[in-house]
């Protein structure tokens, strides 16, 4: 057994500079770079054959950073294929030949069944594994294609191929429906057409990038598109408010609602929003085309967004009520002090709803000033029992009461007829805040007979 405590001497391969370390930290490296010398590739003196790969590994003895040259293995050699062919793709230029990958007969019957099924162009198998199971081997690919569609697909290599052609045709179908044409010359600008432009000046468009927690962020490079657009900042207020204020989302009572889940539901916005655009989802993956000249509108969701910037309301995208995923609209240090400190707009059925803050912290505070006897935790059952039978009581003297008084928010709600105008606003948030009194009021008196009555 070699002796750990081995040392050797180690030459810095850019600048000579030697250092003696353990032998058994530096073996198996064909280079050694000191610290002084970070490189984003190997040194030059280090030779790599062709169709060879350099495995780095910072830190080797705590100064040096080694490098092995070694073939590459088969996943290394399918991913520098596609890298290569990317690249060749991108300057006009042939791709490189397959690499001889050693594994890929092993994938042969999810070869053949996907060339049977589809033929041998517009996809490409570009990962799979398999393993035995009670029915046989079943295998867990992921596939690229020309047509839109990149995943996972699991089972026999016959049920993968077959699952693979139903997306095809899915998304075919979706594609003809879509009516992805220039509004001008009706030139085919879909996805499945080999040219984005027509002789309008029409461009076909998707999201270059978006973020999977905000798919709002896929407009962000629309907007250069499109005339009279705002900032991304302002534009996605507007999405997301449209998401809101239109009755394309089905309100579930039982659920929270979520804004802008999908792409469906920001395609549905812009149709508001840019209604000279047309939109729809593929696969669901946002697209659309542009023509020229194209406007943006604001709609519903500018004028609520003045009307309530008049009364000193600014929107926040993360809801007082935890399971509310919508925005809503906080007031600030020009907001009456007579008005709620937030609200939010809903549709409704053919109009609005409006949901406001009925301020559970001064409720509790009240309930704990008329009852300072009374222990915490039967405070708190009595006020839970009284809310929640205001819940189901649908009392319109105080409003429908909106929430759960265990988040710790507290809100009531009705409806709204003219949500965009700043006086109508204005008036429809007074009554709130009487509706706000009155629930209080009722709700105190309740508690302390439920107390009278635990007695």
């Amino acid at each position: 057994m070699p002796n750990s405590r081995e040392k050797v001497s180690v030459t810095c391969a850019e600048c000579g500079y030697t250092r003696s370390v353990r032998a058994v930290l530096v073996r198996g490296f064909d280079a050694l770079v000191c610290a002084r010398h970070r490189l984003p590739g190997p040194p030059a003196s280090l030779v790599v054959p062709a169709g060879h790969v350099v495995t780095v590994t910072p830190n080797v003895a705590g100064y040096f950073t080694g490098h092995t040259v070694s073939e590459p293995t088969p996943a290394e050699a399918r991913s520098l294929w596609r890298a290569a062919a990317l690249a060749a793709a991108a300057a006009d230029r042939p791709a490189p030949p397959l690499p001889p990958v050693a594994d890929v007969p092993a994938w042969q019957p999810v070869v053949d069944a996907l060339t049977a099924e589809l033929g041998p162009d517009g996809w490409e198998l570009a990962d799979a594994a398999s393993e035995r199971g009670r029915r046989g081997r079943v295998w867990t690919v992921k596939i690229y294609t020309d047509f839109g569609w990149a995943g996972f697909l699991a089972g026999s290599p016959g049920r993968i191929a077959a699952d693979l052609a139903a997306i095809r045709d899915d998304y075919a179908r979706q594609t003809a429906a879509a009516g992805l044409t220039c509004p001008r010359c009706d030139a085919d600008l879909s996805p499945a057409a080999p040219a984005t432009r027509c002789g309008c000046g029409s461009i076909a468009w998707h999201p270059v990038a978006w973020t999977a927690g905000d798919l709002v962020s896929a407009i962000a490079d629309v907007l250069a598109h499109v005339d009279g657009a705002p900032s991304y900042e302002v534009a996605a207020e507007q999405v997301l408010l449209t998401c809101l204020l239109e009755p394309h989302i089905e309100w579930d009572a039982g659920e929270p609602p979520w804004v802008a889940g999908t792409f469906d539901d920001v395609a549905a916005a812009l149709r508001v929003l840019v209604p000279g655009a047309r939109w729809a989802t593929i696969g669901g993956r946002l697209c659309g085309v542009l023509p020229v000249g194209v406007r943006w509108e604001g709609g519903p969701a500018a004028q609520l967004r003045q009307a309530a910037s008049v009364l000193g309301y600014q929107m926040v995208r993360v809801h007082p009520i935890g399971s509310l995923r919508i925005p809503c609209l906080a007031g600030g240090e020009d907001t009456d002090h007579d008005l709620p400190t937030w609200f939010d707009v809903t549709a409704a059925g053919e109009g609005w709803q409006l949901r406001i803050d009925a301020d559970a912290g001064r409720l509790w505070q009240r309930c704990v000033d008329e009852h300072p006897d009374v222990d915490d935790t039967d405070l708190d059952e009595a006020v839970g029992e009284v809310l929640g039978d205001a819940m189901l009581s649908r009392d319109r003297a105080v409003w429908a009461v909106a929430t759960s008084w265990w988040e710790g928010v507290l809100a009531v709600a009705r409806p709204i007829d003219d949500p965009f105008d700043a006086a109508a606003l204005w008036a429809a948030l007074r009554e709130g805040v009487e509706a706000v009194a009155t629930l209080h009021a009722t709700a105190t008196t309740r508690v302390t007979a439920f107390l009278r009555g635990a007695e």
